[in-house]
């Protein structure tokens, strides 16, 4: 379900229509998934929002670190080019109440196209096909 997703069916925000209090789902919030550098514009995928309410379910509160990403932004971070970001099809998480290693073991159990390790977040994307890589 959270793999080889289609970017054509990435959904489009606007903080200033929406606002930033707007539910993307029971425990996100619009503004949670906004770019850091402060874009109106949000793209998100819906499966990354199933995807992260499926984890808050099942391991409690989560910080997301990083869901959508300008370019801009993404560039100014030092972002890969072809970042999933960039197309609102990836989060950047790390758990309140559970461990990383939870997290990990969660994701592993759901069909998740890209499975990042670091050494404080893991990256969770919905593109592409059981890839796999760990920060060396």
């Amino acid at each position: 379900m959270f793999n080889n997703q289609n970017s054509d069916d990435a959904l489009v925000f606007s903080t200033s229509v929406m606002g930033d209090g707007y539910n993307l789902s029971r425990n996100f919030k619009l503004s949670e998934s906004q770019s850091k550098c402060g874009s109106d514009l949000i793209i998100i995928h819906p499966s990354t929002i199933v995807l992260a309410q499926t984890l808050r379910d099942r391991l409690g509160r989560l910080q997301i670190n990083s869901w959508y990403r300008s370019i801009e932004h993404n560039e100014s971070i030092g972002g890969v080019k072809s970042s999933k970001h960039t197309f609102g099809m990836a989060i950047d998480v790390v758990p309140m109440q559970a461990s990383l290693e939870d997290l990990l073991s969660v994701a592993n159990t759901l069909a998740i196209g890209g499975i990042g390790i670091y050494e404080s977040f893991i990256h969770l994307d919905v593109y592409g096909d059981n890839r796999r890589w760990k920060q060396s």
